[in-house]
Order: C-alpha cells, then sequence, then structure tokens
C-alpha cells in the first residue's frame, strides 16, 4: 500500500491507543489491551482513514477509472469470443 494510506491508518491508531490510555488513567484503571482491543482500535482507526488518500494511492499506481483498455469497452459476449472462451468448452 501507499505509504501515505499506512501512515495515516498508523497516525490514527495511535491516537485512538493514545486516547484509551488518557482514558483509563484519568477514570485510575488499569490499562491492559487485549487482541481484541487492538483489533477494535484497528477497525476504528481505518474508518479514519480518509477516501482521499485512498483515491491518492490509487491514482499514484494507475488504478483510475478514466484509464480504459480496448477490452474494457467490449460487451461481454464479444470479449469471451475474442480469448476464445466458450461456455460449453471441457477446459
Amino acid at each position: 500500500m501507499d505509504q501515505g494510506v499506512i501512515r495515516s491508518l498508523k497516525c490514527h491508531y495511535w491516537k485512538q491507543l493514545i486516547l484509551r490510555i488518557l482514558e483509563c488513567y484519568d477514570e485510575y484503571k488499569d490499562c491492559g489491551i487485549s487482541l481484541l482491543d487492538a483489533v477494535v482500535l484497528l477497525e476504528k482507526s481505518w474508518r479514519l482513514v480518509t477516501e482521499s488518500t485512498i483515491r491518492n494511492y490509487f491514482s499514484h499506481v494507475g488504478l483510475t477509472k478514466t484509464q480504459q483498455t480496448e477490452d474494457d469497452k467490449l460487451p461481454l459476449s464479444k470479449w469471451l469470443e475474442k480469448h476464445g472462451v466458450n461456455a460449453f468448452s471441457q477446459n
């Protein structure tokens, strides 16, 4: 994945983790983090990664909607015919 997506995810994860630690500290509770807690924090962090960050990654690697090949314009039936795919073949 693009460094921007990874960096964003890590920053959000650390922020969620620090907020959790501070919350435990304020409430004078033990702040043990289980594997489930870590996964929940990761899921929350992933939701905070913006759509534009992910879109920039796809644009950076050349996976945008505007780039179409000749095959993209063909109807499925014509594409199958062009590539010699037959629904009744025994491949």
